[in-house]
Parts: C-alpha cells; structure tokens; sequence
C-alpha cells in the first residue's frame, strides 16, 4: 500500500484571492482503508502564510474530512509572489490508528492529534508532498488578461468555480476582462473570453459595454 489517504477531488487546490476577502481553498481527505481509523496532519512548509483548519485528526474508514486552507496575503499586496501556480510546498502524514477517537470537532485550528503518532519509529507513517496551490479570483485574473498569458487565463478560468463568474471580474479601476482585452486590441483573447460566457452587456467605469 502506498497511501492511506486519498486526495479529492485531486492534488491542487484553488484558493481565490479578492481584495478585502478571506483567501481559502479546500481540501478532502478520503480514509482508503476498509476497517481503520487513519489519524493525518497537514503542515504548510511555510506557515506564515497559510492556516489549516483543521491541521489534525482521525477519519473513520472510508470517510472523508475537508479542510480549509487559508491563505495570509502579505501587507501592501493584492497578488502573491508566483501564480497562478504557487511554488508553497505542504506535507500530509497520515498514520494508521487502531481504537482511535474520532474527531468531534472538525473546525478546530488545534492539533488534535499528539505529535509523536508521526514520528514514532513503531509505526509506518506516510508522507505525501504532492498537494499544490493554484491562485485564482479576480486580481489573478485582471493581471493574466493585461499581460496576455492564454494559457494562464484559460486554466484559471477552467480551474475557478463558475458560481462566482470568473469571467466577469473587474480590475481596481472598473474594467472588466473584456474591456481590458479589447482595450488591447487582441481579438485572440477575447474570443477566449466568449468562450466562457461574459456579461457582454457589463459596463465600466465610463459607463461603456462591450456590446
């Protein structure tokens, strides 16, 4: 067995980032093993700029638990040093835990779990590195646009949950995507932004659609 955690709906989380909001993304953990409680813990290499909610505990076999990531924009900045892809590492151990307690408190930010179940030579524990951060939300989107970066805008766009109609973020100045793409002349990328379905009808800070 290689795991005993498995991570959905995949490795990469999505945290959006909005000026003024709480910058989170979410995680689930699935207990693989048929008759075991597995205890995890989740640690940011970093941990100045992220919190996990919660970074600890034990989920009953073949249960799913779901944290929170939150993401701590440093002072003075609207954008991360990389994205949309982070280059933030995480580890998840996670360990058998036969006559475990299961976790009653799913929210709670405390290790619920002591720090010794991990590094205890008496047990195989499991460490997985895999889990990546992508950043997506307006401001990401407004600067990918500015630049021209297809690529980048098509997967964020793809990757942001389209209750929130990524498509139709605006920059600090009023202007949507589209106005910022037509501004610059580039019919390539608003043809990828039609792709996605604007308001076309939207206006900017001039009182101007696109229409």
């Amino acid at each position: 067995m290689d795991r005993l955690l498995s991570l959905e709906p995949s490795n990469l989380v999505t945290i959006r980032l909005e000026p003024g909001q709480k910058c989170s993304g979410e995680l689930t953990l699935r207990n693989v093993m048929y008759t075991m409680p597995v205890a995890f813990r989740l640690q940011p290499v970093n941990k100045t700029r992220y919190s996990i909610r919660p970074q600890s505990g034990i989920i009953s076999p073949l249960t799913t638990i779901t944290l929170e990531i939150i993401y701590h924009l440093p002072p003075n900045t609207t954008l991360p040093n990389s994205f949309p892809h982070s280059d933030d590492s995480f580890l998840l151990r996670s360990v058998v835990a036969p006559g475990a307690a299961i976790n009653k408190d799913p929210c709670s930010t405390l290790d619920m779990v002591p720090s010794d179940w991990f590094t205890t030579k008496k047990k195989q524990v499991f460490i997985d590195s895999a889990i990546k951060i992508m950043f997506v939300g307006s401001p990401v989107l407004c600067y990918l646009v500015k630049k021209g970066y297809m690529d980048e805008i098509r997967e964020v766009l793809e990757k942001s949950d389209p209750n929130w109609k990524p498509v139709d973020s605006v920059d600090f100045e009023g202007q949507t995507l589209l106005h910022l793409a037509i501004s610059q002349s580039r019919p390539d990328l608003v043809q990828l932004l039609l792709e996605f379905g604007p308001n076309i009808e939207a206006h900017n800070k001039n009182e101007e659609s696109k229409a």
